[in-house]
């Protein structure tokens, strides 16, 4: 897959940019190379311009250039002790600018790219492994102890202390009142009307008498204005089925 390099479509901000060309071919990138220790294997590549560069991919050997004495000597390189760009690069033996190496002369710093010049140089450094080594075991040790007192810690006081006080004795439930039954509303003998047919059927309601004809028709008792269960009393005399 092609990667890349040009400038990105966004500011720090987040504004856009205005794109003022498309993407070129020399804004694309390649592959880091990750030199690694081994029998050299260095790559020609055509740049823009028709310039070259070179790829170192496996190297064994270092420029190591002493600035006292302002000497610079081709010598093997043992092994990588550690790479600050990447604790990956420190597993897997990766040499970049920057990195500690172990030479037949001592310990060296990288100062070039091995990946853009198809070399390797450096200048030599003093490191004690021994007391690196030793400071990193003591902090390590330093950590677990801190974390077995904290989980200790929190173990003691996840803990449960005995109660002295006394578990109140659980009493039996009482039983439910039976609910008192409400007395059921009884109809008052005014509120129900009474119809009495003579000459004419009077219905009485509430205290008073409403009077209409003996042969009163449906309709009529449809316009009368009084209460309708005035009308449905008068309906029900009257055998009808329904007066709506």
């Amino acid at each position: 897959m092609a990667r890349w390099q040009g400038r990105s479509k966004r500011t720090k901000s987040g504004a856009r940019y205005k794109k003022h060309h498309e993407k070129r071919k020399a804004e694309l990138g390649r592959p880091e190379t990750q030199t690694i220790i081994g029998e050299p294997r260095v790559k020609h590549i055509r740049t823009r311009g028709g310039n070259t560069k070179l790829r170192a991919y496996r190297y064994d050997h270092v420029n190591l250039a002493d600035p006292t004495s302002g000497k610079t000597e081709r010598i093997r390189i043992l092994d990588v002790e550690s790479n600050a760009a990447n604790k990956e690069f420190t597993r897997r033996k990766i040499m970049t600018k920057g990195a500690l190496i172990s030479t037949e002369k001592g310990y060296a710093v990288i100062t070039n790219r091995p990946g853009q010049d198809g070399f390797i140089q450096a200048v030599p450094t003093q490191f004690d492994v021994e007391s690196t080594q030793q400071r990193t075991i003591s902090a390590k040790k330093k950590k677990r102890q801190t974390l077995q007192v904290k989980k200790v810690g929190s173990a003691a006081g996840t803990q449960k202390k005995p109660s002295t006080t006394k578990k109140p004795v659980a009493k039996a439930p009482a039983k439910p009142k039976p609910a008192a039954k409400k007395p059921e509303p009884k109809a008052v003998a005014d509120e129900v009307p009474t119809a009495v047919v003579d000459a004419d059927i009077t219905v009485s309601y509430k205290g008073k008498n409403y009077k209409f004809d003996k042969k009163i028709t449906m309709a009529a008792l449809k316009e009368k204005k009084v209460p309708k269960i005035v009308k449905d009393k008068v309906a029900e005399v009257r055998e009808f089925k329904t007066w709506k």
